[in-house]
C-alpha cells in the first residue's frame, strides 16, 4: 500500500528577500515610488527647516523683522500643507500601479500556500523599506541645500527676517529623522488599498491573465470616500466663499483652500469621473487617426484606473497652477480696474522702495500736487479675545481727495472728511459693524489712541487703503512723514522727477498697478515646488503603466502595426489621460475661481495666468510623453518585442 504524499507546506519567504529580487529584476518599477518618496522627504523637510528658522529668534512686536518671519512661516505652513496632500496622492497612486504589477508574483506565491496575512505584511513592509531608505536619501542629499536655496529667495524679496539663520545641526538631525518616519507612515498609508488587494488576489485568475489586475478595480469604500468628501467639504465652502463678507486677503486665499478640498475629492472619484469623459476623447482620437487612434481609443477604455492613474498627477499641477496664480492673476485684474474706474488725476508719481516722496511737496507751475500721507492705524478688535492689527491708511483731506479719486461711497460724504473724523472701507465697516456718526476710537502710528467719527463709508478698497485720516492727524502721529502716492493735476512734465521716482500717465498707471512682489513669489514658490512634484510623479506613473503592456504591443506589431504608428499609439495613450487631467482641472478652476470673479464684479469669467498655466501644460505633455516612449521601446523589431514579454 503506497504512502500518502507529505503536506505543502508554504515556503517562507522574507520580505527583505523579495524586495531585492524586485529591484533586480525590475528596477524601473521600484524608481518610480522611490522618486515620489525621496521628493517628498527633500521638500518636506526644507519647508521644516524654514518654518523652524524663521522662529528661532525673538523680534520685537510690530518689527519688520517680526512680520517677515511670521510670513514665512505662513508659506512654509501652507506649502508644507500642499506636499503632505501631494505626498497622499501621488504615492498612493504611484505604490498602487507598482503592487499591481506584481500580482502575478503574489498570485504564485498563493497558490505556494502563503495566507492572505502574510501577502499583506509582506507588502506593507516593503512599501515602508522604500519609503524609508528613499526618504533617507531625499532627507540627507536635499533637504538642507533646497532649504539654504529657500532662504537666500526669501532674504532676496525681503521676506525672511533679517540675521535670522538655519536651525542649528542638532535640530537639523531631528529634522530629517522625523521626515523619514514621517514620509515612510505617509507612504504605507497611502498604499493600504494596495495592501488590501494583495491579500485579495486569486490565483488561479491572475495565472490565466496576469494583466487583468484586481489591484486596479475600483472599490466602494473608495466611491463613499469621494462622496462624502464632496458633500461634507466642498458643497458648503461655495456659498461661504460667495455670499460671506471677506476682505481681499481672505478671498484671494479661499481659491486655495477649496482647490485643497475639491483635487483630492476629484483624485479619489477619478476611476467614475474618468470613464464619461473618455468616451468624446476616444471619439476624437478615431476622428484624428482612424486606425491607430481606434486601437489608443480601446486602450483607454479598457483600463480606466491606469488612465485615472496618469490623470491624477497632471490634475494636482495643473489644477493647483491656475487656481492660486488665477486667483492672483484675477484680484490683479480687479485691482486694475477699480484704479482705471477711481482714477481723475492725470499723473501719479510713485517710488521704488527705499526712496521717500515729500510729504509736502512744494507749488508746481501750472499743475496741482496732492499728496496722501503713509500712515497706520489700528481698530479695536471685533472681539475681545481677537488681537488688533494694524491696518495701511492715508492721510489726506476729503476735499482734497475727491479732486484725484472717486473712492465710490456707499453711506456719508467723503468730503467731510476732516479733523476729528475718518472714513472706512466697507469691508471694514461690515467687519466693523461700523455706522455713520459713530465714535470710534482709532490707535494711531505713534500710540496715540484717538476718538474719531465716521463719517463715510466707501467702496472701493480694494486697491486703496481701508482707512482715510485727516492729513493734519497723519501728519503729528506719524514719525517721519512720508507720502505714498503724490496724485498730479496738469501735465506730468510739471513734476521734477528725481531718481527712483516714477510719473506715470493715468492710463498707464492703471496697468501697471499690480499687487505686492511678495505675494506673488510666495504663489509662485508654492506653485512651482509642488507642480514639480506632480510632473514627477507623472513620469513615473506614465513608467509604470507602460510596463503592464508589454504583451499587448508585442502581439499588435505581430499584427501589423509599423513603429511609428506604435509611436502614435504609445502617445495617444499617454497624452489621452493627461487630457483627461487636464479636463478635470478645467473643472476646479471654474468651481474655485469663478465664485471669486463674480463675487469682485468681474462676471463669470476669471482672469489666468497665461505664461504659467501654459509652461505647466507643456511639461505635462513632456513628463507623461517622454517616459512612455522610453519605456515602451516602440521602435523595436517584432521579434524583440516578443522577447520583452519575459520581463
Amino acid at each position: 500500500m503506497s504512502s500518502a504524499p507529505p503536506p505543502m507546506v508554504a515556503p517562507r519567504i522574507s520580505p527583505t528577500r523579495l524586495l531585492w529580487s524586485e529591484v533586480r529584476a525590475y528596477p524601473g518599477r521600484v524608481i518610480g515610488a522611490a522618486a515620489a518618496c525621496c521628493a517628498t522627504a527633500a521638500g518636506f523637510g526644507a519647508c521644516l527647516l524654514l518654518m523652524l528658522g524663521a522662529g528661532l529668534d525673538d523680534h520685537p512686536a510690530g518689527s519688520p523683522e517680526a512680520a517677515a518671519a511670521q510670513g514665512a512661516q505662513q508659506i512654509m505652513g501652507l506649502l508644507m500643507s500642499m506636499l503632505l496632500m501631494c505626498a497622499v496622492l501621488v504615492t498612493g497612486s504611484t505604490v498602487s500601479l507598482w503592487t499591481g504589477q506584481r500580482l502575478r508574483q503574489f498570485a504564485v506565491l498563493k497558490a505556494l500556500g502563503t495566507t492572505a496575512a502574510r501577502l499583506r505584511l509582506m507588502v506593507a513592509a516593503d512599501v515602508a523599506r522604500l519609503a524609508l531608505v528613499s526618504a533617507a536619501v531625499g532627507a540627507a542629499a536635499g533637504a538642507l541645500p533646497l532649504a539654504a536655496l529657500g532662504r537666500r529667495l526669501l532674504i532676496e524679496q525681503q521676506m525672511w527676517p533679517a540675521g535670522t539663520s538655519l536651525p542649528p545641526p542638532a535640530q537639523i538631525w531631528g529634522v530629517c529623522v522625523a521626515v523619514c518616519l514621517g514620509t515612510c507612515g505617509v507612504g504605507v498609508l497611502a498604499a493600504l488599498l494596495s495592501v488590501r488587494a494583495a491579500g485579495r488576489v486569486n490565483a488561479i485568475d491572475l495565472l490565466k491573465d496576469h494583466e487583468s489586475a484586481p489591484g486596479l478595480q475600483r472599490s466602494r469604500a473608495r466611491l463613499i470616500t469621494g462622496l462624502s468628501m464632496a458633500l461634507l467639504f466642498c458643497v458648503p465652502l461655495l456659498p461661504y466663499m460667495a455670499l460671506a463678507p471677506l476682505s481681499a486677503k481672505e478671498r484671494a486665499a479661499i481659491p486655495a483652500l477649496l482647490a485643497l478640498l475639491v483635487i483630492p475629492t476629484l483624485a479619489v472619484l477619478a476611476p467614475w469621473i474618468t470613464p464619461p469623459l473618455t468616451r468624446p476623447l476616444c471619439a476624437v482620437l478615431r476622428v484624428l487617426d482612424r486606425r491607430v487612434g481606434a486601437l489608443a481609443a480601446a486602450g483607454l477604455r479598457a483600463t480606466p484606473a491606469r488612465t485615472a492613474a496618469l490623470a491624477v498627477p497632471v490634475l494636482l499641477a495643473v489644477g493647483l497652477t491656475a487656481c492660486l496664480l488665477g486667483a492672483g492673476a484675477t484680484m490683479g485684474r480687479a485691482t486694475q480696474q477699480e484704479v482705471a474706474s477711481a482714477l481723475r488725476a492725470d499723473a501719479v508719481i510713485s517710488a521704488e522702495p527705499g526712496v521717500r516722496l515729500p510729504a509736502s511737496p512744494g507749488p508746481l507751475r501750472g499743475a496741482t500736487a496732492t499728496p496722501v500721507v503713509a500712515a497706520q492705524v489700528t481698530v479695536p478688535g471685533r472681539k475681545r479675545s481677537s488681537a488688533p492689527k494694524p491696518i495701511r491708511a492715508w492721510g489726506v483731506d476729503g476735499r482734497a481727495l475727491t479732486r484725484v479719486l472717486d473712492l465710490s461711497a456707499r453711506e456719508g460724504d467723503l468730503t467731510k472728511v476732516a479733523e476729528g473724523s475718518f472714513a472706512a472701507g466697507l469691508e471694514l465697516a461690515d467687519e466693523a459693524k461700523w455706522k455713520i456718526g459713530q465714535s470710534v476710537d482709532l490707535t494711531l502710528a505713534d500710540g496715540t489712541t484717538q476718538r474719531s467719527t465716521l463719517v463715510a463709508i466707501y467702496t472701493r478698497d480694494l486697491a486703496f487703503p481701508r482707512v482715510i485720516l485727516p492729513r493734519a492727524t497723519a501728519l503729528a502721529h506719524t514719525v517721519s512723514p512720508t507720502s505714498d502716492r503724490i496724485f498730479l493735476t496738469g501735465p506730468s512734465s510739471a513734476w521734477p522727477a528725481a531718481k527712483g521716482q516714477t510719473v506715470a500717465a493715468r492710463g498707464d498707471y492703471a496697468r501697471t498697478f499690480v499687487r505686492s512682489p511678495g505675494d506673488d513669489l510666495a504663489t509662485r514658490l508654492i506653485v512651482a515646488v509642488v507642480a514639480a512634484y506632480a510632473l514627477l510623479a507623472a513620469a513615473n506613473t506614465s513608467t509604470l503603466a507602460q510596463r503592464d503592456r508589454v504583451a499587448q504591443r508585442a502581439h499588435l506589431r505581430a499584427l501589423g502595426l509599423s513603429r511609428f504608428q506604435m509611436v502614435r499609439c504609445v502617445l495617444y495613450e499617454a497624452l489621452g489621460a493627461g487630457a483627461i487631467g487636464v479636463v478635470l482641472s478645467g473643472l476646479v478652476a471654474v468651481v474655485c475661481l469663478v465664485p471669486l470673479s463674480v463675487a469682485l464684479g468681474l462676471g463669470p469669467l476669471p482672469a489666468v495666468d497665461v505664461p504659467w498655466t501654459a509652461g505647466v501644460l507643456v511639461l505635462a505633455a513632456v513628463a507623461l510623453g517622454t517616459p512612455a516612449l522610453m519605456t515602451a521601446h516602440p521602435l523595436l523589431t517584432v521579434q524583440r518585442q516578443f522577447a520583452r514579454r519575459g520581463q
